[in-house]
């Protein structure tokens, strides 16, 4: 019987039909202790393994060096910059992913972010539970110019969303491969970045966008502004947005991804820095449709269809 490997925390629990499906076809090793797994678990649990169900856990050449049998990855989610693609071709193992699940959930939560920052909210929330009365001044999104940092689904999403509370906001994108977007202007980065009163990124992570936002880009922001990410970590330069931060030349900034997942740097001691952990995709409907959709593509290689979501250039030949 094939041997079916799930690193993703809580698979299952949204859909558990998908689950039950994947029992019947195969041999399944959960990771029941809820634990992101490491390298080195990894190593330990992968080697008999044929299918990899997996979240953004690091699949490093080390972990696929290891992985003899592995034909399929199915990633729960958009990214796939936790997967050395290049090892993965190398030893043509087909992935498999989830592109279009969190088109809806990521704009609802980077606009929640973006509200809970110029209102104060969640400064107002802590300064009460340590029983302080603290009303901060808050701002209204019309007065604001916003600067969005990739329109492929996401971004556009958030444009819309924006533009709908808030017709009379100015709204500026950057994309190199996107041409036109309705209610906004396009423009450099460089000039995004020094017009916009709050800036929100919405990039894959590649060697392009790698550190794209660091200390340099940071300092040519407005006085007072802000910067959001719901997209990936390793865009920003953690150790140069705390710099900035410090010196409070940005009003605040709200981060719900990190270059190391659990994160527990230093913007953890910065009160006009929002944190949250990777939640942007995570509301029940999402991650069921998440579930649904890898178990259906997962049941296709099994059985020699072909798969419905394939990372482009990995769909290899399955195991029938």
């Amino acid at each position: 019987m094939l041997n079916i490997l799930i690193s993703n925390i809580g698979f299952g629990e949204a859909a558990p039909d998908a689950l039950k499906s994947l029992q019947k076809n195969a041999q399944l090793t959960e990771n029941k202790e809820k634990k992101r797994f490491s390298e080195e678990d990894f190593i330990e649990k992968i080697k008999d393994s044929h299918i990899l169900i997996a979240g953004t856990e690091k699949i490093t050449k080390s972990v696929l060096e290891q992985a003899p049998h592995l034909k399929l990855i199915a990633r729960v989610g958009v990214g796939v910059d936790n997967i050395d693609l290049e090892e993965a071709k190398k030893n043509a193992v087909s992935i498999t992913y989830t592109p279009d699940a969190p088109s809806e959930s990521v704009p609802e939560f980077t606009l929640a972010l973006i509200l809970n920052l110029i209102k104060g909210i969640s400064i107002s929330d802590h300064k009460l539970h340590e029983k302080i009365w603290y009303r901060p001044m808050g701002r209204m999104l019309s007065s604001f110019k916003f600067g969005i940092v990739g329109a492929g689904k996401i971004g556009s999403k958030v444009i819309q969303m924006i533009k709908a509370i808030s017709p009379l906001s100015d709204i500026f994108f950057y994309d190199p491969y996107v041409t036109h977007i309705s209610n906004a202007t396009k423009c450099s980065l460089e000039r995004l970045f020094r017009e916009s009163d709050v800036v929100s990124l919405h990039l894959p992570l590649n060697a392009s966008t790698k550190s794209l936002v660091d200390l340099n880009l940071l300092k040519t922001m407005k006085q007072g502004s802000y910067l959001v990410n719901t997209s990936r970590g390793g865009i920003i330069d953690e150790n140069a947005l705390y710099q900035i931060l410090q010196t409070k030349h940005l009003a605040g900034a709200a981060l719900d991804v990190f270059e190391i997942e659990p994160y527990n740097g230093n913007l953890t001691e910065l009160e006009n820095c929002l944190l949250t952990s990777h939640l942007g995709s995570m509301t029940h409907e999402v991650r069921k449709l998440m579930e649904n959709q890898v178990s259906e593509d997962v049941l296709n290689f099994i059985q020699g269809r072909p798969l419905r979501r394939p990372l482009n250039g990995f769909n290899f030949v399955g195991l029938k």
